[in-house]
């Protein structure tokens, strides 16, 4: 369910980095201070390019502790949550992501992300579930909010059009709705957890499978056995689904299908 929102910004701003510092910048947006600084971020750049996500958040906190004054301390905090999620590091995913929001109180993306990681992460019978459905609540809600007062002209650094821009907010409140679904299952609160989903796909302008997946298992668990074959048989039908969605799905196809078929005691 990731967004690609973070790439993007990451192409479009650092393109614009000059050779030197005295260069005039490609394009308008942040700009280096000094020829010291053009360095460190093309170290953060290098690294991001090299898919090397532990190079590039040891660059990205080099340039926010040695130029504080950085123009492109937005840019580096997010390229940082996203490193930290791309390499699987949880805990280091909702440092930076909580830095963002300190940072700047308006970024809805980054709340919703968070609310996204700290479902896929949250257990039924881990001893802080309600204080993580408490987080997923407040980001995803406070996301949802933020989302609805956002600006329709892209953020510097977006790499498309206000029509792009539009759908990577749609796709956001999709998954703000997504993690809310998640936390409506670990409550066993099957009926508000179905409505989630079905909002997180009516939001999503590019429909996710794994939402769809997510829905037949709640549908399952609400004894809604005939919705949940169908939605299944919806995913198995997205030829460029990933395999372990289409077998997820498969599996929650065939659990409804059995207990649709064993009698009511």
């Amino acid at each position: 369910m990731r967004i690609p929102f973070i790439a993007q910004v990451t192409v479009a701003i650092f393109m614009a980095l000059p050779v030197v510092a005295q260069q005039p910048a490609a394009q308008p947006g942040p700009h280096p201070k000094s020829q010291k600084e053009v360095e460190a971020l093309q170290k953060v750049q290098a690294a991001a390019q090299a898919s090397n996500w532990d190079a590039e958040i040891a660059a990205i906190n080099y340039v926010l502790e040695n130029f504080v004054d950085t123009q492109f301390k937005p840019t580096l905090l997010s390229m940082a949550m996203d490193a930290a999620q791309r390499k699987g590091d949880y805990p280091q995913t909702v440092v930076w992501g909580e830095r963002i929001i300190q940072s700047d109180p308006n970024d809805f993306s980054a709340r919703i992300l968070l609310a996204a990681d700290i479902a896929q992460h949250t257990r039924e019978n881990d001893l802080d579930k309600e204080q993580s459905l408490k987080k997923i609540d407040d980001y995803a809600n406070k996301g949802l909010d933020l989302i609805k007062t956002a600006p329709d002209t892209p953020p510097p650094g977006f790499n498309g059009t206000a029509a792009d821009y539009a759908a990577f907010k749609k796709d956001q409140a999709g998954l703000a709705h997504g993690a809310l679904g998640q936390a409506g299952e670990l409550q066993k609160k099957y009926p508000e957890a179905i409505e989630q989903y079905k909002a997180a796909l009516s939001q999503d302008a590019h429909p996710n499978p794994t939402t769809m997946a997510f829905l037949a298992r709640a549908y399952v668990e609400n004894k809604q056995y005939d919705e949940a074959i169908a939605t299944a048989d919806k995913v198995l039908a997205i030829g460029d689904a990933p395999a372990p969605v289409k077998q997820f799905a498969q599996a929650q196809k065939d659990a409804a299908a059995k207990l649709k078929a064993t009698p009511a005691k």
